[in-house]
Protein backbone atom coordinates (compact mmCIF):
# COMPACT_ATOMS: atom_id res chain seq x y z
CA UNK A 1 0.00 0.00 0.00
CA UNK A 2 1.61 3.39 -0.90
CA UNK A 3 2.27 5.81 1.71
CA UNK A 4 -0.21 8.45 0.47
CA UNK A 5 -3.20 5.85 0.56
CA UNK A 6 -2.06 5.02 3.89
CA UNK A 7 -2.06 7.97 5.56
CA UNK A 8 -5.82 9.27 4.00
CA UNK A 9 -7.03 6.01 4.90
CA UNK A 10 -5.76 6.25 8.35
CA UNK A 11 -7.21 9.91 8.83
CA UNK A 12 -10.95 8.51 7.42
CA UNK A 13 -10.70 5.76 10.02
CA UNK A 14 -9.62 7.86 13.05
CA UNK A 15 -12.37 10.40 11.85
CA UNK A 16 -15.29 7.26 11.57
CA UNK A 17 -14.48 6.11 14.98
CA UNK A 18 -13.78 9.40 16.64
CA UNK A 19 -17.73 9.70 15.37
CA UNK A 20 -18.95 5.89 15.94
CA UNK A 21 -17.46 6.03 20.05
CA UNK A 22 -19.67 9.44 20.33
CA UNK A 23 -22.36 7.40 18.80
CA UNK A 24 -22.08 4.89 21.51
CA UNK A 25 -22.22 7.26 23.52
CA UNK A 26 -25.58 8.42 22.22
CA UNK A 27 -26.93 4.89 22.20
CA UNK A 28 -26.52 4.57 25.65
CA UNK A 29 -27.53 7.51 27.24
CA UNK A 30 -30.47 7.29 24.74
CA UNK A 31 -31.27 3.53 26.08
CA UNK A 32 -30.31 3.31 29.61
CA UNK A 33 -30.07 6.62 30.45
CA UNK A 34 -33.30 8.06 32.67
CA UNK A 35 -34.06 11.42 31.43
CA UNK A 36 -30.78 11.79 30.25
CA UNK A 37 -29.70 15.13 28.71
CA UNK A 38 -30.34 15.61 24.88
CA UNK A 39 -27.06 14.55 22.66
CA UNK A 40 -24.96 17.58 20.93
CA UNK A 41 -27.01 15.99 17.64
CA UNK A 42 -30.83 16.70 18.88
CA UNK A 43 -30.98 19.79 17.12
CA UNK A 44 -34.58 19.44 15.78
CA UNK A 45 -37.28 17.09 15.45
CA UNK A 46 -36.29 15.88 11.99
CA UNK A 47 -32.44 15.95 13.08
CA UNK A 48 -32.31 13.51 16.40
CA UNK A 49 -29.88 11.28 16.88
CA UNK A 50 -31.28 10.32 20.22
CA UNK A 51 -34.69 9.27 18.54
CA UNK A 52 -33.17 7.68 16.26
CA UNK A 53 -31.01 5.67 18.83
CA UNK A 54 -33.97 4.39 20.54
CA UNK A 55 -35.67 2.70 17.56
CA UNK A 56 -35.22 -0.73 16.39
CA UNK A 57 -33.49 0.09 13.69
CA UNK A 58 -30.51 1.42 15.70
CA UNK A 59 -29.37 -2.45 16.16
CA UNK A 60 -28.04 -5.50 13.75
CA UNK A 61 -28.07 -8.94 15.79
CA UNK A 62 -28.82 -7.08 19.11
CA UNK A 63 -25.77 -5.07 18.56
CA UNK A 64 -25.81 -1.39 18.15
CA UNK A 65 -25.15 -0.31 15.08
CA UNK A 66 -22.32 2.56 16.45
CA UNK A 67 -20.89 -0.62 17.97
CA UNK A 68 -20.93 -2.49 14.90
CA UNK A 69 -18.78 0.63 13.38
CA UNK A 70 -16.36 0.74 15.95
CA UNK A 71 -15.93 -2.59 14.93
CA UNK A 72 -16.03 -1.90 10.79
CA UNK A 73 -13.15 1.17 11.32
CA UNK A 74 -10.83 -1.20 13.76
CA UNK A 75 -10.64 -3.78 11.09
CA UNK A 76 -9.83 -1.21 8.51
CA UNK A 77 -7.19 0.04 10.40
CA UNK A 78 -5.77 -2.93 11.06
CA UNK A 79 -6.06 -4.03 7.25
CA UNK A 80 -4.12 -0.56 6.34
CA UNK A 81 -0.87 -1.79 8.70
CA UNK A 82 -1.46 -5.14 8.20
CA UNK A 83 1.48 -5.21 5.93
CA UNK A 84 3.78 -3.51 9.37
CA UNK A 85 2.57 -6.00 11.98
CA UNK A 86 3.19 -8.89 10.05
CA UNK A 87 6.91 -8.49 10.10
CA UNK A 88 6.91 -9.68 13.72
CA UNK A 89 8.27 -13.31 13.52
CA UNK A 90 5.39 -14.46 15.62
CA UNK A 91 2.55 -12.71 13.33
CA UNK A 92 3.78 -14.80 10.34
CA UNK A 93 0.34 -15.92 10.28
CA UNK A 94 -1.01 -12.94 9.13
CA UNK A 95 0.65 -13.48 5.91
CA UNK A 96 -2.52 -14.82 4.50
CA UNK A 97 -3.99 -10.88 4.14
CA UNK A 98 -2.00 -10.41 0.80
CA UNK A 99 -4.11 -7.75 -0.27
CA UNK A 100 -5.19 -5.81 2.02
CA UNK A 101 -6.38 -2.70 0.05
CA UNK A 102 -8.78 -5.21 -1.77
CA UNK A 103 -10.33 -6.57 1.87
CA UNK A 104 -10.77 -3.11 2.74
CA UNK A 105 -12.48 -2.14 -0.48
CA UNK A 106 -15.00 -4.91 -0.14
CA UNK A 107 -15.84 -4.23 3.45
CA UNK A 108 -16.03 -0.55 2.74
CA UNK A 109 -18.05 -0.99 -0.16
CA UNK A 110 -20.79 -3.71 2.16
CA UNK A 111 -20.33 -0.93 4.63
CA UNK A 112 -21.81 1.96 1.99
CA UNK A 113 -24.40 -0.19 0.81
CA UNK A 114 -25.88 -0.82 4.23
CA UNK A 115 -25.33 2.59 4.80
CA UNK A 116 -27.28 3.54 2.00
CA UNK A 117 -30.19 1.30 2.90
CA UNK A 118 -30.49 2.55 7.04
CA UNK A 119 -30.20 6.55 5.03
CA UNK A 120 -33.43 5.73 3.33
CA UNK A 121 -35.03 4.10 6.95
CA UNK A 122 -34.46 7.25 8.63
CA UNK A 123 -35.94 9.40 6.02
CA UNK A 124 -38.66 7.29 4.48
CA UNK A 125 -39.22 5.24 8.13
CA UNK A 126 -38.25 6.73 11.03
CA UNK A 127 -38.80 10.54 10.16
CA UNK A 128 -35.78 11.63 11.72
CA UNK A 129 -32.03 11.56 10.42
CA UNK A 130 -29.11 11.11 12.76
CA UNK A 131 -26.61 13.73 11.25
CA UNK A 132 -23.22 11.65 12.98
CA UNK A 133 -24.88 8.77 11.38
CA UNK A 134 -24.64 10.49 8.09
CA UNK A 135 -21.19 11.57 8.03
CA UNK A 136 -20.06 8.16 8.66
CA UNK A 137 -21.68 6.93 5.82
CA UNK A 138 -19.62 9.79 3.42
CA UNK A 139 -16.60 8.45 5.78
CA UNK A 140 -17.27 4.98 4.14
CA UNK A 141 -18.40 5.97 0.89
CA UNK A 142 -14.50 7.79 0.58
CA UNK A 143 -13.24 4.59 2.11
CA UNK A 144 -14.29 2.65 -0.51
CA UNK A 145 -13.00 5.07 -2.93
CA UNK A 146 -9.58 5.70 -1.58
CA UNK A 147 -9.01 2.09 -1.51
CA UNK A 148 -9.91 1.03 -5.00
CA UNK A 149 -6.92 0.32 -7.46
CA UNK A 150 -8.72 2.73 -10.33
CA UNK A 151 -6.66 0.90 -12.36
CA UNK A 152 -8.32 -2.68 -12.42
CA UNK A 153 -11.57 -3.43 -13.29
CA UNK A 154 -14.93 -2.17 -11.62
CA UNK A 155 -15.06 -5.96 -9.78
CA UNK A 156 -11.26 -6.57 -9.28
CA UNK A 157 -10.93 -6.10 -5.44
CA UNK A 158 -13.90 -8.35 -5.19
CA UNK A 159 -13.00 -11.41 -7.12
CA UNK A 160 -9.39 -10.87 -5.26
CA UNK A 161 -10.86 -11.20 -2.57
CA UNK A 162 -13.23 -14.22 -2.98
CA UNK A 163 -9.95 -15.97 -4.62
CA UNK A 164 -7.54 -15.10 -1.52
CA UNK A 165 -10.02 -16.61 0.64
CA UNK A 166 -10.85 -19.65 -1.32
CA UNK A 167 -6.92 -20.45 -1.20
CA UNK A 168 -6.52 -19.53 2.98
CA UNK A 169 -8.97 -22.22 3.76
CA UNK A 170 -7.54 -24.41 1.95
CA UNK A 171 -5.35 -24.78 4.55
CA UNK A 172 -6.26 -27.02 7.18
CA UNK A 173 -5.28 -24.36 10.14
CA UNK A 174 -6.68 -21.17 8.25
CA UNK A 175 -10.07 -23.34 7.70
CA UNK A 176 -10.31 -24.17 11.67
CA UNK A 177 -9.55 -21.15 12.91
CA UNK A 178 -12.53 -19.58 10.45
CA UNK A 179 -14.46 -22.19 11.15
CA UNK A 180 -14.00 -21.70 15.20
CA UNK A 181 -14.79 -17.71 14.59
CA UNK A 182 -17.60 -18.73 12.71
CA UNK A 183 -19.14 -20.69 15.31
CA UNK A 184 -18.15 -18.31 18.16
CA UNK A 185 -19.97 -15.66 16.13
CA UNK A 186 -22.91 -17.42 15.63
CA UNK A 187 -22.68 -18.23 19.27
CA UNK A 188 -22.34 -14.50 20.58
CA UNK A 189 -25.13 -12.97 18.15
CA UNK A 190 -27.39 -15.66 19.09
CA UNK A 191 -27.06 -14.63 22.65
CA UNK A 192 -26.75 -10.51 21.89
CA UNK A 193 -30.35 -11.27 19.48
CA UNK A 194 -32.35 -13.36 22.41
CA UNK A 195 -30.98 -11.54 25.11
CA UNK A 196 -31.82 -8.04 24.08
CA UNK A 197 -28.90 -7.54 26.80
CA UNK A 198 -27.72 -4.29 24.75
CA UNK A 199 -30.70 -3.47 22.96
CA UNK A 200 -33.49 -2.47 25.79
CA UNK A 201 -35.41 -0.74 23.04
CA UNK A 202 -36.01 -4.29 21.47
CA UNK A 203 -37.27 -5.20 24.95
CA UNK A 204 -39.53 -2.75 25.28
CA UNK A 205 -40.81 -3.23 21.95
CA UNK A 206 -40.95 -7.02 22.68
CA UNK A 207 -42.91 -6.60 25.71
CA UNK A 208 -45.24 -3.70 24.36
CA UNK A 209 -46.57 -5.66 21.21
CA UNK A 210 -46.75 -9.04 22.80
CA UNK A 211 -49.30 -7.19 25.04
CA UNK A 212 -51.26 -5.47 22.36
CA UNK A 213 -51.46 -9.11 20.37
CA UNK A 214 -54.16 -10.21 23.45
CA UNK A 215 -56.36 -8.17 21.79
CA UNK A 216 -55.43 -7.61 18.28
CA UNK A 217 -58.52 -9.23 16.80
CA UNK A 218 -61.01 -7.53 19.25
CA UNK A 219 -60.50 -4.09 18.09
CA UNK A 220 -62.07 -1.57 15.79
CA UNK A 221 -61.19 2.04 16.56
CA UNK A 222 -61.67 3.02 20.06
CA UNK A 223 -63.98 -0.32 20.68
CA UNK A 224 -62.54 -3.44 21.72
CA UNK A 225 -64.21 -6.37 22.54
CA UNK A 226 -67.14 -8.75 20.63
CA UNK A 227 -68.87 -7.12 17.83
CA UNK A 228 -71.64 -8.91 18.63
CA UNK A 229 -71.26 -8.03 22.73
CA UNK A 230 -74.71 -7.23 24.60
CA UNK A 231 -73.33 -5.92 27.56
CA UNK A 232 -71.61 -2.74 26.41
CA UNK A 233 -68.96 -0.65 29.24
CA UNK A 234 -69.08 2.97 27.95
CA UNK A 235 -65.96 5.07 29.36
CA UNK A 236 -65.61 8.18 29.87
CA UNK A 237 -61.81 9.06 29.97
CA UNK A 238 -58.06 11.58 30.40
CA UNK A 239 -55.13 10.05 29.45
CA UNK A 240 -53.85 12.18 32.50
CA UNK A 241 -56.72 11.12 34.89
CA UNK A 242 -55.13 8.74 37.39
CA UNK A 243 -58.28 6.77 38.13
CA UNK A 244 -58.42 5.97 34.12
CA UNK A 245 -55.12 4.54 34.05
CA UNK A 246 -56.45 2.18 37.19
CA UNK A 247 -59.30 1.84 34.86
CA UNK A 248 -58.09 0.93 31.62
CA UNK A 249 -56.65 -2.17 33.44
CA UNK A 250 -59.63 -3.06 34.57
CA UNK A 251 -61.32 -3.27 30.62
CA UNK A 252 -58.63 -5.36 29.81
CA UNK A 253 -59.35 -8.15 32.00
CA UNK A 254 -62.81 -7.71 31.92
CA UNK A 255 -62.19 -8.40 27.79
CA UNK A 256 -60.03 -11.01 28.82
CA UNK A 257 -62.46 -12.92 31.57
CA UNK A 258 -66.08 -12.30 29.65
CA UNK A 259 -67.45 -13.38 26.61
CA UNK A 260 -70.27 -10.80 26.36
CA UNK A 261 -68.92 -7.69 26.89
CA UNK A 262 -67.27 -4.91 24.69
CA UNK A 263 -66.16 -1.34 25.58
CA UNK A 264 -66.11 1.84 24.13
CA UNK A 265 -63.64 4.53 25.17
CA UNK A 266 -64.88 8.40 25.01
CA UNK A 267 -62.68 10.66 25.22
CA UNK A 268 -63.13 13.65 27.59
CA UNK A 269 -59.68 15.78 27.76
CA UNK A 270 -59.70 17.82 31.04
CA UNK A 271 -57.90 20.52 29.40
CA UNK A 272 -58.97 23.67 28.21
CA UNK A 273 -56.63 23.40 25.11
CA UNK A 274 -59.24 21.98 23.29
CA UNK A 275 -62.85 21.47 25.88
CA UNK A 276 -64.46 24.23 26.49
CA UNK A 277 -66.26 23.13 29.69
CA UNK A 278 -62.72 23.96 31.44
CA UNK A 279 -62.19 27.15 32.95
CA UNK A 280 -58.72 26.60 34.14
CA UNK A 281 -55.67 25.08 32.60
CA UNK A 282 -56.77 21.55 34.00
CA UNK A 283 -54.50 18.55 32.76
CA UNK A 284 -51.57 19.47 30.56
CA UNK A 285 -51.36 17.63 27.02
CA UNK A 286 -54.60 15.82 27.43
CA UNK A 287 -56.24 17.45 24.22
CA UNK A 288 -52.85 16.54 22.61
CA UNK A 289 -52.66 12.92 23.87
CA UNK A 290 -55.84 12.74 22.66
CA UNK A 291 -55.28 13.74 19.54
CA UNK A 292 -52.26 11.24 18.66
CA UNK A 293 -55.10 8.29 20.06
CA UNK A 294 -57.36 9.47 17.68
CA UNK A 295 -54.74 9.20 14.66
CA UNK A 296 -53.92 6.25 15.97
CA UNK A 297 -57.56 4.67 15.59
CA UNK A 298 -56.76 5.72 11.28
CA UNK A 299 -54.39 3.06 11.63
CA UNK A 300 -56.47 0.68 13.31
CA UNK A 301 -54.22 1.06 16.28
CA UNK A 302 -55.75 2.96 19.09
CA UNK A 303 -55.69 0.95 21.70
CA UNK A 304 -51.76 0.38 21.77
CA UNK A 305 -51.80 4.16 21.52
CA UNK A 306 -54.06 3.73 24.44
CA UNK A 307 -51.88 1.88 26.24
CA UNK A 308 -48.78 3.42 25.88
CA UNK A 309 -50.42 6.90 26.82
CA UNK A 310 -51.17 5.38 29.98
CA UNK A 311 -48.33 2.85 30.47
CA UNK A 312 -45.68 4.63 29.37
CA UNK A 313 -46.93 8.30 30.38
CA UNK A 314 -45.13 10.59 27.32
CA UNK A 315 -45.10 14.29 28.99
CA UNK A 316 -44.42 16.26 24.84
CA UNK A 317 -45.46 14.73 21.89
CA UNK A 318 -41.69 14.19 20.72
CA UNK A 319 -42.12 11.64 23.58
CA UNK A 320 -45.19 10.36 22.06
CA UNK A 321 -43.64 10.40 18.55
CA UNK A 322 -40.56 8.09 19.92
CA UNK A 323 -42.69 5.79 21.58
CA UNK A 324 -44.62 5.20 18.50
CA UNK A 325 -42.04 5.15 16.49
CA UNK A 326 -40.65 2.17 18.89
CA UNK A 327 -43.55 0.13 17.98
CA UNK A 328 -43.59 0.79 14.19
CA UNK A 329 -47.03 3.30 13.64
CA UNK A 330 -46.82 5.35 10.64
CA UNK A 331 -45.21 7.97 11.86
CA UNK A 332 -45.90 10.27 8.82
CA UNK A 333 -49.55 9.89 8.59
CA UNK A 334 -49.84 9.29 12.75
CA UNK A 335 -48.48 13.26 13.29
CA UNK A 336 -50.74 14.45 10.22
CA UNK A 337 -53.74 12.78 11.27
CA UNK A 338 -53.31 13.95 15.18
CA UNK A 339 -53.17 17.75 14.17
CA UNK A 340 -55.77 17.31 11.56
CA UNK A 341 -59.41 19.52 11.39
CA UNK A 342 -60.61 16.29 11.44
CA UNK A 343 -59.36 14.83 14.87
CA UNK A 344 -59.89 18.51 16.17
CA UNK A 345 -64.02 18.00 14.94
CA UNK A 346 -63.89 14.19 16.69
CA UNK A 347 -62.89 15.02 20.34
CA UNK A 348 -65.39 18.00 19.92
CA UNK A 349 -67.95 15.42 19.68
CA UNK A 350 -66.90 13.07 22.18
CA UNK A 351 -66.50 16.05 24.59
CA UNK A 352 -70.28 16.88 23.65
CA UNK A 353 -71.75 13.47 24.11
CA UNK A 354 -70.11 13.24 27.30
CA UNK A 355 -71.78 16.43 27.63
CA UNK A 356 -75.36 14.73 26.60
CA UNK A 357 -74.91 12.14 28.96
CA UNK A 358 -73.48 14.51 31.89
CA UNK A 359 -70.52 13.67 32.68
CA UNK A 360 -68.89 16.24 34.83
CA UNK A 361 -65.49 14.19 35.80
CA UNK A 362 -63.28 11.33 34.80
CA UNK A 363 -63.32 8.35 34.66
CA UNK A 364 -67.29 7.75 34.40
CA UNK A 365 -69.12 4.23 32.99
CA UNK A 366 -72.01 3.49 31.81
CA UNK A 367 -72.42 -0.38 31.93
CA UNK A 368 -76.21 -1.21 30.63
CA UNK A 369 -78.21 0.77 33.45
CA UNK A 370 -75.41 1.70 35.63
CA UNK A 371 -73.56 5.03 36.17
CA UNK A 372 -70.49 4.94 37.86
CA UNK A 373 -68.27 7.55 38.60
CA UNK A 374 -64.69 7.48 39.74
CA UNK A 375 -62.92 3.80 40.56
CA UNK A 376 -63.98 1.15 42.64
CA UNK A 377 -62.25 -2.25 43.49
CA UNK A 378 -61.86 -4.68 40.68
CA UNK A 379 -64.24 -7.33 42.07
CA UNK A 380 -66.53 -4.68 42.76
CA UNK A 381 -66.42 -3.09 39.21
CA UNK A 382 -66.99 -7.03 38.15
CA UNK A 383 -69.96 -7.90 39.70
CA UNK A 384 -71.42 -4.93 38.14
CA UNK A 385 -70.60 -6.07 35.01
CA UNK A 386 -72.25 -9.59 36.21
CA UNK A 387 -75.47 -8.00 36.96
CA UNK A 388 -75.72 -6.34 34.15
CA UNK A 389 -75.31 -9.48 31.96
CA UNK A 390 -71.93 -9.97 31.45
CA UNK A 391 -71.05 -13.85 30.94
CA UNK A 392 -67.45 -14.76 32.15
CA UNK A 393 -65.74 -17.16 29.86
CA UNK A 394 -65.25 -20.64 30.89
CA UNK A 395 -62.09 -20.49 30.62
CA UNK A 396 -59.58 -17.41 31.05
CA UNK A 397 -56.07 -15.95 31.98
Amino acid sequence: MGKIKRIILTVLVLIGLALSIELCVVYYNANFIVDARPSICAISESIDCDSVAKTAYSQFFGIPLSLWGVFFYLFVLFMTYVDKIRKAKFLSFLNVFKNQSSYIFCVGLISFIISMILGCISVKKINSICVFCFMTYFIDLLITLVSKNWGNGLFYEVKQSIQDFVDAIKVKRYAFWFILIVLFAFAFLSYTTVSNILTPQIAKKKEMLSAFSEYSNLVDGNIMGPKDANVIIHEFMDFNCGGCFLANLYLHRIINEFENVKVIQHNVPLDKTCNHNMKFDGHKNSCLKTSYALAAAKQNRYWEMSDILFAENPETEKEIIEKARLVDFDIKKLKEDAHSAEIKEEIKKSIEFADSKNVDGTPTFYIGIRRILGTTSYPAFKQIVIEQGGKEKINHD
